[in-house]
């Protein structure tokens, strides 16, 4: 998640943020969404010599329980090690409890999110390139439709 949407969507400000990565592990669209419109969710799984990049953001607990009651039980709240700053640290992550690595299209608002929050965050050119060339799927006025709802459902169970 990007600074900007913690902020914007969850009203959360991080203390600080720091870019970062995870070796041994990938970003995989493996988490089934429920339905056509929104098929698919990010996760994490283990891959050997993988890496995954993203964002380490310092919270406070409230704001990270929060974060975690917005995503829904499918998700568990894990310790993993990530390296920032040339050091690495034990960091909690969010995983899908059922982890597999088959993988499913995303929506294209969500990759449009992501892609953003990549770009926005100054990960690796290599890393905006392999988001870009996830498979995703686009269903006009459909997927507007529910853009809206998801945001909405997003920001309520935020609070």
């Amino acid at each position: 998640m990007s600074k900007r949407y913690l902020k914007r969507v969850r009203n959360i400000s991080p203390e600080s943020s720091h870019n970062g990565y995870m070796l041994n592990y990938k970003m995989v669209m493996s988490l089934k969404g429920p339905n056509f419109i929104e098929p698919a969710f990010a996760n994490i799984c283990f891959e050997k010599n993988a890496k995954v990049e993203g964002v380490v953001h310092e919270l406070a607990e409230a704001d990270l329980d929060r974060i975690v009651a917005s995503v829904g039980e499918t998700y568990e709240l894990i310790e993993a090690p990530v390296t920032f700053k040339n050091k690495t640290v034990l960091a909690k992550t969010l995983r899908c409890k059922k982890s597999t690595t088959e993988e499913f299209p995303a929506s294209k608002r969500y990759m449009k999110i992501l892609i953003a929050a990549a770009i926005e965050n100054k990960l690796s050119s290599d890393y905006v390139k392999f988001l870009k060339n996830k498979k995703s799927v686009y269903y006009p006025v459909l997927s507007e439709m529910f853009a809206i709802r998801v945001y909405f459902w997003v920001k309520i169970r935020a609070r």
